[in-house]
């Protein structure tokens, strides 16, 4: 078959859609030699990154410069559907067969107008259904739009949890038989205990003068971020640890982020204890989670909680919530509470601070559960999807 993969979400940086996307992809295009693919790309873009999919390239894909979703979001607004083969460039069209694929594959919660081919759509979560008031006031516009009609029209849904299959039973009515559950895969090159010269390290460049308590991921209110510096201000041995908060602003705190986080930090005069590093580089985020006392995810809602996954990785005791598709995630190698309940919260973060033997428990149990995501298991039920519509 010949396969069109929208690539647009590559272009991102540090989003989790784009972890996933690149993830599968590459393993795809490793282990498949049955098809052939193309990466559609926004046509301004000058030149596929390397960072894609390193340096090695071979005759089973090519790049094809394309337009984004966003651009036929606006013809629809306007009344217009147009399918997006009118606007194959001349090197789709050969690729293709006169501009036919047999298969497209869209990553990103939606798919374009096309005239040709099956498809096959991606759901991460169903957040602008379920949590509105954590997305983006125009997001939850365009997704409460356009996701309900790509996953009625797509061939096979792709939900990287049980809980994102069960979400879109439960809200769209998606029968069971058309949704295939793909979780998203650790790298485990990258993603594994490190030692003490990287933990001295990474406490230098941000300032780590204690043993800490991470949380590392977007700030924004629906990570639940303030929770766990309340938490944190209950310790009884508080002083013994810096709480690192590891991420940049998300949406919802541009102009919140002062009267909430930071302002609770300041109310509760935690302006020493608390670091606030910013955006993280992908190669600190492995460091960061080995070198914590204990890693807390609190969030209220996640699409499947990849975090948890990487600091069970990295060897990292994880305290997590119970809610959404997190338990999925963890397995029996965290601590799970009510992110509403902060007494919970804290609790379960001094129950492991204080006991050397929870913490080596959780450690062992996690490491053994990141290994249940890889890459290559996803790569070949994606596969499998492909292969049952061809």
């Amino acid at each position: 078959m010949r396969v069109a993969i929208d690539a647009q979400t590559l272009l991102r940086q540090n989003a989790g859609v784009t972890y996933y996307t690149k993830g599968l992809v590459e393993e795809v295009l490793k282990q498949d030699r049955r098809n052939h693919y193309d990466l559609l790309l926004w046509r301004l873009f000058p030149k596929p990154p390397v960072f894609m999919f390193g340096k090695e390239q071979n005759f089973f894909y090519r790049y094809q410069r394309f337009f984004p979703y966003r651009f036929f979001y606006k013809l629809h607004k306007w009344g217009i559907n147009i399918p997006l083969e009118v606007f194959f460039p001349p090197s789709a069209r050969a690729s293709a067969g006169e501009g036919r694929y047999d298969l497209y594959f869209f990553p990103d919660f939606v798919i374009y107008p096309h005239r040709f081919g099956r498809s096959v759509v991606v759901v991460h979560d169903l957040s602008f259904e379920k949590t509105p008031q954590f997305v983006f006031k125009e997001n939850v516009k365009f997704l409460k739009k356009f996701v309900p009609l790509s996953v009625r029209q797509a061939d096979r849904v792709i939900a990287i949890s049980e809980n994102t299959k069960e979400d879109l039973r439960e809200v769209y009515g998606i029968p069971e038989e058309k949704v295939t559950v793909i979780n998203p895969g650790v790298d485990l090159k990258v993603f594994r205990p490190q030692g003490r010269e990287e933990a001295t390290q990474i406490k230098n460049k941000y300032g780590i003068t204690r043993p800490f308590i991470l949380y590392l991921g977007t700030i924004d209110s629906r990570k639940n971020v303030a929770a766990l510096v309340r938490a944190y201000a209950n310790l009884r041995d508080r002083t013994r640890y810096q709480l690192v908060l590891a991420g940049k602003v998300g949406w919802t705190y541009e102009h919140q982020i002062d009267r909430e986080v930071q302002e609770v930090v300041k109310n509760l005069k935690l302006e020493e204890d608390v670091i606030f590093t910013g955006y993280t580089p992908d190669e600190d985020r492995p460091k960061l989670l080995s070198a914590c006392e204990v890693f807390v995810f609190p969030s209220f809602f996640e699409g499947f909680g990849m975090p948890v996954v990487e600091a069970q990785a990295c060897g990292a005791p994880v305290v997590a919530s119970n809610t959404t598709s997190l338990p999925e995630a963890a397995g029996a190698a965290a601590v799970l509470v009510d992110p509403r309940n902060e007494g919970e919260l804290g609790e379960a973060i001094r129950n492991v601070l204080g006991s050397p033997k929870l913490q080596e428990d959780l450690r062992r149990r996690g490491f053994e559960n990141s290994r249940r995501f890889r890459w290559e298991d996803s790569a070949v039920k994606l596969m499998r999807v492909f292969y049952s519509l061809g």
